[in-house]
């Protein structure tokens, strides 16, 4: 039985012993449209940097491969900069919209901002009875938290607290894919650094 344990650690480290390599291109993100996302539903208005797709479904084959199993892409990528929780919970009730938000975005010039690669992460999750992943390219990006610090402004303006919207308690990703559904801090996944589970090198 701990033969058995070992060999199963040891194809886990194995899987992720060589390093992803990711295209440069990924951070021009002043060639792809800035998208606005505006719903009237609980989950459809938030704020995201589109980030230009090719690079990351390019990582998504490379975990494919090394998982040796298939794994769901969203067919694009971007780095969520307001979720739709926070807008709809804490920024919606105090006056702030979405179309605010965009145009703080627009004139900030949001997909312009840049950004840093740290790692491939991992989260994961039991949904019925069965462990499910997510993978998720890990960034930090003082510009984007400077964006949130200018909408934390107008939030206090309309009465909000400043603690009730706190801009640094963020943790930009990317989603790579998913086993069944991208998993979010809901299902107790934090896609911050501890989430890490390779090296990321970039290629130009």
């Amino acid at each position: 039985m701990k033969f058995l344990i070992f060999f199963i650690m040891s194809i886990s480290t194995l899987a992720y012993s060589n390093d992803f390599k990711i295209s440069s291109t990924i951070f021009y993100g002043k060639t792809v449209q800035f998208l606005k996302f505006e719903g009237p539903g609980q989950f459809d208005s938030y704020l995201a940097m589109n980030i230009p797709f090719t690079p990351v479904e390019n990582i998504f084959y490379q975990l494919e491969a090394r998982l040796q199993k298939p794994l769901i892409s969203r067919g694009e990528a971007h780095i969520t900069v307001i979720t739709p929780v926070e807008y709809w919970n804490i920024l919606r009730p105090r006056g702030v919209t979405i179309r605010e938000i965009n145009q703080i975005a627009e004139n900030f010039g949001i997909q312009q901002s840049h950004f840093n690669i740290v790692c491939l992460g991992q989260g994961k999750a039991i949904l019925g009875n069965k462990m499910e992943s997510t993978f998720f390219i890990v960034v930090n990006s003082e510009d984007l938290i400077n964006l949130r610090e200018m909408i934390q402004i107008l939030f206090v303006r309309k009465g909000g607290s400043s603690s009730e919207f706190n801009p640094y308690k963020y943790h930009p990703h990317i989603t790579v894919g998913f086993t069944k559904v991208d998993l979010h801090e809901s299902n107790g996944v934090i896609k911050d650094t501890k989430s890490c589970i390779s090296k990321i090198n970039l290629i130009r």
